[in-house]
C-alpha cells in the first residue's frame, strides 16, 4: 500500500486471541499486506491453541484473488494452530452469503466455529473458552 493510504483492516492481540476488523473492498496489495501482518502478530501464540474474532460487518465483496489468498491464509491459521473462530457477519443477508462462500475451505475437526450476534458475545465465548482472559 502506499504511504499514507488507510489499511482496510485493523488487527489487535489480545491474549491467545487476534482481532480482525475488515473495511471495505480488499484490494489484492491490501489482502497481501493483511496477510503479512496477520501472520506476525500471531506468530508469538501459534506454539499452543489460538482464537480469531473476524468482524466483516462492513466488508463488501472484493476481487477473486483477494478471496482466494484468504482462503490460503485460513488453511495457514489451522496449520498453525488456530482452533477457535468467532464471526461478526454483514446485516446484509446476501453479503454474507457471499463472504461465507467466497471463504469456504475445508476445516479441522477440532475447529469451534461461532457467529456472534456482536463484540460482547464473542469475547464472552472467548473467555469461556480460555483463549481470553476475563475481566477483573
Amino acid at each position: 500500500m502506499q504511504r499514507g493510504q488507510a489499511k482496510a483492516y485493523q488487527l489487535q492481540l489480545m491474549d491467545q486471541v487476534l482481532w480482525v476488523q475488515v473495511f471495505g473492498v480488499s484490494s489484492l496489495l491490501g489482502t497481501e499486506e493483511y496477510i503479512r501482518d496477520f501472520r506476525a502478530l500471531v506468530a508469538p501464540i501459534v506454539a499452543k491453541p489460538w482464537a480469531v474474532v473476524l468482524d466483516v460487518r462492513l466488508w463488501k465483496a472484493s476481487p477473486a484473488q483477494s478471496l482466494e489468498l484468504m482462503k490460503q491464509n485460513s488453511v495457514w491459521a489451522f496449520m498453525h494452530n488456530l482452533h477457535h473462530v468467532e464471526l461478526l457477519l454483514p446485516a446484509d443477508e446476501m453479503l454474507t452469503w457471499q463472504y461465507l462462500k467466497a471463504t469456504e475451505v475445508e476445516k479441522p475437526v477440532y475447529l469451534t466455529r461461532h457467529i456472534a450476534e456482536n463484540e460482547e458475545s464473542a469475547r464472552l465465548s472467548l473467555q469461556a473458552a480460555g483463549y481470553l482472559k476475563g475481566v477483573d
